[in-house]
């Protein structure tokens, strides 16, 4: 087990160091393959024998508070680490497979890394329509994009930007708090207790706000309440999983939102993507070498 509780932490200093998002522990017929994500590309890192499995799993799992006797349904948990200087939080899902269980681990930083929206990548011309959105008291603002391309970290940057004008009361409903903003009243989304985006967004409504932010748009109850709150005087901002900014529109009017609403409603949209930067020492893109803009 020390071995094991060893190698764990060499995986989570050497993803740190790579700047990956996630770490995948996978189970294969003969071996488990260790791979490592940044910026969307999946590289491998090592391989250990069948036998490392269950006891790397079962560390994990009791680290993230899972019960290590179930292997049959996914399970999801968590953990903090410390890197340096730097509090991460480990989010970690299961997946029963034929050969065993599936690890994924996303890393996340507990501190927002961006303050200001130049700090992103974008160019000035951005920057400014970008802004436009936020300065409004009302009206639905959208991140949109894939799945890991960055709409929870350009949202809490345009957060981080509306709260220094220190005037309005912000409220966030997330799942999970990836990011703790200071000055923001930051709600963990808790289905299993009833507490939902569209229940918690009734209960914000009653608090006062002025700036709301939607971890995810998911379901049709949550975007009609998040649109009547937009349409009576809330700046209301969220994420929103689609392929581009024009399915955005296609994405709502799929969800029962009628035209009219939408019109009103939605005062920006902002679709992203995050793209590989070449290395710094080659002329292609390497993991070791892997900042990102959007």
């Amino acid at each position: 087990m020390n071995d094991v509780s060893s190698y764990l932490w060499f995986l989570l200093s050497e993803a740190v160091n790579r700047r990956a998002s996630d770490i995948h522990i996978e189970p294969l017929p003969e071996h488990i393959q260790i791979r490592m994500s940044a910026d969307g590309s999946l590289f491998p890192v090592d391989q250990k024998s069948e036998a490392w499995g269950p006891p790397l799993v079962s560390k994990l799992k009791l680290l993230a508070g899972l019960d290590i006797g179930e292997r049959r349904i996914p399970q999801d948990g968590g953990f903090s680490y410390r890197a340096g200087n730097e509090d991460l939080d480990i989010r970690i899902s299961t997946l029963p497979t034929i050969h065993g269980e599936k690890l994924v681990l996303r890393l996340l930083k507990k501190n927002l890394p961006f303050q200001q929206l130049s700090s992103l990548g974008l160019d000035l011309p951005q920057c400014r329509d970008i802004r436009t959105f936020i300065q409004s008291n009302e009206g639905l603002v959208l991140a949109t994009g894939p799945t890991g391309s960055g709409k929870t970290t350009t949202i809490h940057t345009l957060i981080q930007e509306i709260y220094h004008r220190q005037d309005r009361n912000i409220i966030a409903l997330e799942d999970p708090v990836e990011y703790q903003v200071s000055g923001v009243n930051q709600v963990q989304v808790n289905p299993k207790a009833g507490l939902t985006f569209a229940s918690g967004l009734r209960a914000v409504l009653r608090q006062d706000p002025d700036v709301i932010y939607v971890g995810e748009i998911r379901d049709r109850e949550t975007v009609e309440i998040a649109i009547r709150a937009a349409l009576t005087g809330h700046l209301v901002l969220s994420t929103l999983h689609t392929p581009d900014g024009a399915g955005t529109i296609t994405r709502l009017l799929g969800m029962g939102i009628e035209p009219y609403l939408i019109t009103s409603a939605l005062k920006g949209i902002i679709s992203q993507r995050l793209i590989r930067r070449l290395c710094c020492c080659e002329e292609t893109p390497c993991p070791k070498c892997h900042d990102t803009k959007y």
